[in-house]
This record gives structure tokens, sequence and C-alpha cells, in this order.
């Protein structure tokens, strides 16, 4: 199923359909993203449901560090599609054996990642702020 599902992207094609990209390449590798960059793979979804319940899966898979250990290359470290796909068919079977479960640890993650942006912002405010009071100093 998977299989047909996520394919490597080619540079220039444009999908329709409800879809997402998946890191390929560095330490980020399996990180789904929702903007198309080089170096990725492109999950084909049928529906928006579908593609959400596979997004929060790879990224509860990259935040939990799961593809790591599947990660190789010594100068450019990259991830095979087929081991991508193994590892998420994996955890494909282990989240639909409880999906009540799963569904409520995706709205957990989105709650988590509001307070996040929210953290950044605050941190991004709190470094600007500290710089204008160097620069008022050293006036």
């Amino acid at each position: 199923m998977l299989k047909q599902k996520i394919k490597t992207q080619k540079f220039g094609n444009e999908y329709q359909n409800e879809h997402f990209f998946i890191l390929n390449k560095g330490h980020n590798s399996g990180k789904p993203i929702s903007e198309y960059c080089t170096n990725c793979f492109v999950f084909l979804a049928d529906s928006k449901e579908e593609k959400e319940f596979f997004y929060f899966l790879f990224y509860g898979l990259w935040q939990g560090n799961l593809f790591r250990p599947f990660i190789t290359g010594s100068v450019i470290p990259f991830i095979r599609i087929d081991v991508l796909i193994n590892v998420v068919k994996e955890a494909y079977k282990k989240v639909s054996i409880k999906p009540i479960d799963y569904f409520d640890s995706i709205q957990l993650m989105k709650e988590l990642d509001k307070h996040n942006e929210v953290l950044v912002k605050q941190i991004t405010l709190i470094k600007q702020t500290k710089k204008a009071l160097m620069y008022k100093m050293l006036k």
C-alpha cells in the first residue's frame, strides 16, 4: 500500500491531490514538510484525513528519532525509500491497533506545536530586545 503512495520527488512535478513531502537527506531525514524542497520524497494521499494521519505518523517517528538508526552515508546522510516505507509500515500496524489513542495523540501534538510556535516567537523577541539594549548602551 505505502509503496504506491511514497515516491521520489522529481523537480518540476506538481500534484493536484493531497500530498506532503518527506526529507530524505541530512540528519532530518524522515521529517514531513508541507512545502517542496530538494532531496525529498512525496506522499500522495487519497484524502485530507489520510494525509493528516500519515503526516503526523511521520512527524511522530521523526520527533522520536526513530528514523535515526536507518540513516546511512558518511559524507551526506540519507535514508533509503524502501527502509523508510518499512519503518512506516511497522508504525502503521502499531497505531492502527488503537486508533482512538492515536487520534488523541495527534490532537495533543497539534496543541504542543501551537505552544512551541508561541515560545519561539517569544525567544525571538527576547533576542531582539537584548540587541536593542546593547545598541542603546553602546551609542
